[in-house]
This record gives structure tokens, C-alpha cells and sequence, in this order.
């Protein structure tokens, strides 16, 4: 149930975590996420942050400013409207109710005197989803009332949830159900909202499953299609319309108000498997059929749980930049495209990084007519990253590489955020710690960042000479220090079994070993399952171990062990809450698997789904399980 300010309890349900499934080809991309304690800390670590093509400077004039929440606080969301800018985060509550709270602060005061209001709580539960990914948010809308959303659970059944709302009309002081923004009740997946302001209202966005037909024990595998849809929240939810039949199940939406009216990006999804970003735009005849921002051409049979951004020059709204991730191509990279006539036609994409960057963008317009694109990427060996900030011109080379904070690897790290407010740039991110988690920010004057510099991005093509095709096999590779790459032996790790005991890595050598890195929230490593337990069926007897590594968060145990015991998973399954898979094993996305000797060296690795009698798997497994020839 929900415990609501000064109202009666109404149902609460949850969200997931969708999917993530992907062929790529980038086994040295590493997944980095970064954090300092502080934004004064974040200046001052900056000397030892080096990137080897674009240099990165710090931000001289970054003063902290942390948000007002609580130790383990997490999924915060800025947004603005005129003069306001809101923080809305999620908070655990714990007692005989454990759950979460849905906060928001409001800034108040310019510059140096900038501080975020008390905070109030807007509804809190015991069946709020927390995700690293997809955030809760509050929006102003144009009848002047604040609309807030969040995710929860619409069914006993893992993959159900729906978007729940709420509305204020005192300024944020006390808020009233508003019911789901979702309203075809059927139980699967919806989120990912964005939101802008709109005359009757707020305008939500937001990927709907209600297409997605369910097959398997355990919910979802079945084959429908995620949508996009919109709808207006004002004193009702209205105009509800269907803007594109078929998307990426699990990449954030971003919107804006352009010049003729609102504007949506997301990742799309062809019959192909091509994901690229797409826009949707509200004219004076309605709304445009959806179309490419570019044609990258990233073909990944999954989801890689990483958004758009875009954003309107306030004094041009014709004028639009669009911020994403892409891997097209087998090369990493963060891009920004503008567009001159509301978002009808964009400029070639100008490469903000292209040195394996994680992604996990945002952007906002600066003063002087520039794009401020906000990204992580990774920065160490131990599983360090940075969040970076970079300024990108209407014309001309990209501005200095600035480094705002630094982080860990973990997925909890989520997604940094930014906001203007006046002439400053409001900043906030997520730091993971050993016990917890907290929300750190800081204010930052665009005016004051480094000058423009020479194009210093390193060449698409000495980039695309670093990166690798996660799939591939080496004869009689050299064994040496692991780097991810065919050759290297196994890193130290250890895991936690169903029974509690703990699995060290190097206790499973001495035969070969698959180990899968997936989650119950990873659609792409629930619909791979099937093919893993034929794996073990098929091998086993041959010598070959499978193990499954579930990263799902700590508190999900009982989600990890009754997948297990649904879909019959024969091989052994650990569990690795903290997610230090990311960090040892360089995963950049889910599923993940490395195939082993029995002497711990890597012989085989994928990023992406395993099918049923995979082609590649099976050669490579045919060649490692086959006995030696006579005399060897």
C-alpha cells in the first residue's frame, strides 16, 4: 500500500527495468559511472582524470551544492519550468513498512546563494520498483498545478507495472492521487515518461507495453511490441495518442517544446534490429510521422538502456540539439545534432567522444548559443569514470573536455543531470559508496568554462582501430593479465550462491567454464535462458560448467531464486548485488558471457544474446571440448 500525505492509501504497484540484449562489438568498452563526494572534490580530482585523445580540464568554478536527501537516496531528476527548477529523488523507508519515498526540492536563490528548499514528500510505498534507470520526475504544467509521476506494481507478476500519478495545486505542499497515466489495464510493462509543459496541462510521453503479449511462467517473453504513446495530465488524463507502434523497450524518452509545439526523442526499433534515435514532432496538423534524427545504423538485437536527450533554445525554439549513445559500426560513441527548423531536418552529428564513452547524456543550451552535452565515461583501470561536460557550437569545433565529477562503475552510479537555472548550470549525479548511495550536485557557470579549443576529438577511424568485436576467438593466444580480450586469465572475483556461501572464480577452474552475467529486469537474458539450459544439457557431460551471475540489486534475491526454480534452471546460479561484475569484467551492457579454458584463460566472449544452437558458441565449444589428439 501507499501511505499519501493527508489522503486514504490508494494501490501501488512498481516498474521494471526492461531489457538490455546486444551484439556488440566492444569488449574493451568499459562500463564506468562516476561520482566525487563533492562538487568542490569534483575540481580538485580532475589533475589525475586523462582521457588519451581529448584532454580534460577542470572545472575551475564548481561549487557544491548537494541535494537535501537522505543516505541511499537515489534516481534523481531535474527538470525545469520559467524560473523553477525541481529535484525529485527516491529515498528508502525503512520500519515495519520498508519501501520508498518520492521527494522533490525546489532551488531557490541565484549564484552563490543558491540552496535547495526543504524537502517534501510527495507519496511513499512498499512496492516501488527503485531502478537505476528509470526515474521518477515532477513537471509544472500550463494550468500552473505540478504533476508527478512514479513506477509501481500493477500485479504479482515480476514484469507488470504501471506509471501512477500525482497532482499538486498548492505549490508542492500537499499533492492528491491522480491515477495511472496508463490506463488500458493490462499488466505489463510502462515508463520511461518524460514530460513538458502544455496548455491543458503536463504532456507525459512514455513507452507503453501494452501490445507485448505474455508467454513464458515467469511473465514475459512473449512477442508484441513496446509503443510510445502520449496523453495530456491535467485535472484528467486526456488526448491520449499512439506516436510510434514500435520501440526500443528500455532506452529513457526526452522531450521539449519547439517552435510549433512539443517534440519527442527515443531510441526506435526496426524490424532489422536497428536502433537509432527517432523523433516524433506536434504540428499545427498534428502529430509527424516518426523519423530518424540520423541513420547511424546500430543494429542490436536487444536494448542498450541508453536515451536521448534533447533540448529548444529558449530564444530561437526553431532551434533544437539532440544529444545521444550510439555503437554503430563497432565504435562507441556520444554524437549531437542540430536542427534549424524545429526538428523537421538535422545537421551531420558532430562526435562529442569517441573514446569508449558508457553515454548516458543530457543536454541543455548555453547563453551564447551552444549545446552543453553532459555524458559519462570511463577514466581508470580499477572501475573509475568521469561525468563530462563538453560545449558544442552551432558551427565550429567543440569547446575543452571539463570534468565535473567521478564515479564507480556500478549501475547504481544511474544517470547524471543537469538544469539551467538563469545564468548557472545546475548539476546532479548519483554516488555509489561501499554501504550506500547518495546524491551529490553543484553549480557550475557555463560562461567561465575552458575556451574553445582545436577539434581534438580522436579520428572515427583510430578509434575504430582500438575497439574489438566482442565475439572472437584466438588460436593459442598468449596467456597474460586480464584485459577482456582472448588470451587474458580469468580476474579475481567471487560471488554468493542461492545458499549463501561464497564462490570464488578461481574454485570453478580446472574445466571449462561459461559464466553469464544477466538480471531478472534484463529481458534479452530471460529470453536466452532456454538456451543455456540446452548448453548444460548438451555439455555437461562433455566437462562444460554454465554459470549464471545475476546482478539484480540487493533485496532481489527472492526475484533471482524464483526465476530459477520457474524456468527450471539446472546450472548453478550466484548472485552479485553490488554488481562488481561491471567493474572486474568490464561489462558494458546485459547479458554478458565469457568462456573459459579449464586453465581460467578466455577463449570466447559475447555481449549479447546466446541463441539456441548458436553457431559461433558451438564451434568454439567443439574445438574446447574435443580431446586431444594422441600423444599431446
Amino acid at each position: 500500500m501507499v501511505a499519501w500525505v493527508g489522503l486514504p492509501a490508494p494501490p501501488c504497484y512498481s516498474f521494471p527495468m526492461k531489457t538490455l540484449k546486444i551484439w556488440l562489438g566492444l569488449a574493451a568498452l568499459l562500463v564506468a559511472v562516476s561520482c566525487s563526494t563533492s562538487g568542490e572534490q569534483a575540481a580538485g580530482d580532475s589533475d589525475s582524470a586523462a582521457r588519451s585523445g581529448s584532454p580534460v580540464h577542470p572545472a575551475t568554478n564548481l561549487r557544491g551544492l548537494d541535494p537535501p536527501a537522505a543516505a541511499g537516496a537515489m534516481a534523481p531528476r531535474l527538470s525545469s519550468s520559467g524560473a523553477d527548477v525541481f529535484l525529485s529523488w527516491l529515498e528508502p523507508v525503512t520500519g515495519d513498512k520498508a519501501g520508498h519515498s518520492l521527494k522533490f526540492s525546489r532551488l531557490e536563490g541565484q549564484g552563490d546563494s543558491a540552496l535547495w528548499s526543504e524537502p517534501v514528500e510527495i507519496v511513499r510505498g512498499e512496492s516501488f520498483f527503485a531502478n537505476w534507470a528509470d526515474n521518477p520526475g515532477v513537471q509544472r504544467g500550463g494550468d500552473g498545478a505540478l504533476v508527478a509521476w512514479w513506477l509501481a506494481k500493477s500485479a504479482d507478476d515480476t514484469y507488470a507495472y504501471d506509471v501512477h500519478l500525482a497532482r499538486s495545486t498548492d505549490e508542492g505542499r500537499t499533492w492528491a492521487a491522480a491515477g495511472k497515466l496508463n490506463r488500458d489495464g493490462i499488466k505489463s510493462e510502462h515508463g520511461f515518461v518524460s514530460a513538458v509543459t502544455d496548455a491543458g496541462g503536463v504532456r507525459a510521453f512514455w513507452l507503453d507495453g501494452r501490445e507485448m503479449t505474455l508467454g513464458s511462467s515467469s511473465g514475459h517473453e512473449g512477442s508484441g511490441s513496446m509503443t510510445l504513446r502520449t496523453a495530456v495530465v491535467g485535472a484528467d488524463i486526456m488526448d491520449e495518442e499512439l506516436l510510434d507502434m514500435r520501440v526500443c523497450e528500455c532506452c529513457q524518452t526526452a522531450a521539449t517544446v519547439a517552435g510549433e509545439g512539443p517534440v519527442v526523442v527515443y531510441r526506435g526499433r526496426t524490424d532489422g534490429e536497428i536502433r537509432d534515435i527517432w523523433i516524433a514532432r506536434r504540428t499545427a496538423t498534428g502529430w509527424s510521422a516518426p523519423a530518424p534524427v540520423h541513420e547511424d545504423g546500430w543494429h542490436v538485437p536487444g536494448c542498450p538502456v541508453n536515451g536521448p536527450a534533447v533540448a529548444a533554445r529558449p530564444d530561437h525554439p526553431d532551434q533544437l540539439a539532440v544529444a545521444w549513445f550510439t555503437a554503430a559500426d563497432d565504435l562507441a560513441r556520444v554524437q549531437v545534432s542540430f536542427s534549424r527548423d524545429g526538428g523537421s531536418t538535422f545537421s551531420k552529428p558532430v562526435v562529442v567522444d569517441s573514446e569508449k564513452p558508457l553515454g548516458r547524456v543530457d543536454l541543455v543550451w548555453d547563453g551564447s548559443g551552444a549545446a552543453l552535452v553532459l555524458w559519462l565515461a570511463p577514466s581508470g583501470p580499477d572501475g573509475e569514470a568521469q561525468v563530462l561536460l563538453r560545449r558544442v557550437p552551432l558551427a565550429g569545433p567543440p569547446g575543452a573536455v571539463v570534468h565535473i565529477a567521478t564515479t564507480r562503475t556500478s549501475r547504481a552510479s544511474g544517470f547524471p543531470r543537469m538544469a539551467r537555472h538563469g545564468s548557472d548550470l545546475i548539476l546532479t549525479w548519483t554516488e555509489p559508496g561501499e554501504e550506500t548511495t547518495r546524491l551529490r550536485g553543484a553549480v557550475l557557470e557555463p560562461a567561465h568554462l575552458p575556451g574553445v579549443s582545436a577539434h581534438d576529438d580522436v579520428a572515427l577511424d583510430a578509434a575504430a582501430a582500438d575497439s574489438r568485436p566482442a565475439i572472437t576467438q584466438a588460436a593459442d593466444p598468449p596467456s597474460h593479465a586480464w584485459d577482456g580480450k582472448p588470451g587474458s586469465r580469468a580476474p579475481a572475483y567471487e560471488a554468493t550462491a542461492l545458499d549463501g556461501s561464497e564462490v570464488a572464480l578461481a574454485d570453478l577452474h580446472g574445466q571449462p567454464l561459461l559464466v553469464n552475467f544477466w538480471a531478472t529486469w534484463c529481458m534479452p537474458c530471460r529470453q536466452e535462458t532456454p538456451a543455456l539450459i540446452e548448453l548444460h544439457e548438451r555439455f555437461a557431460a562433455d566437462g562444460l560448467q554454465v554459470v549464471g551471475v545475476s546482478v539484480d540489486a540487493a533485496g532481489e534475491d527472492d526475484l533471482v531464486r524464483r526465476f530459477v526454480r520457474d524456468e527450471g534452471v539446472p546450472y548453478t546460479t550466484l548472485l552479485d548485488p553490488a554488481d562488481r561484475a561491471s567493474q572486474t569484467f568490464g561489462l558494458p551492457m546485459l547479458p554478458g558471457s565469457f568462456l573459459f579454458d579449464s586453465q581460467g584463460v578466455l577463449v570466447w566472449s559475447r555481449f549479447g544474446v546466446i541463441t539456441r544452437n548458436d553457431p559461433e558458441l558451438t564451434t568454439v565449444l567443439a574445438q574446447l571440448l574435443s580431446p586431444a589428439p594422441a600423444g599431446d
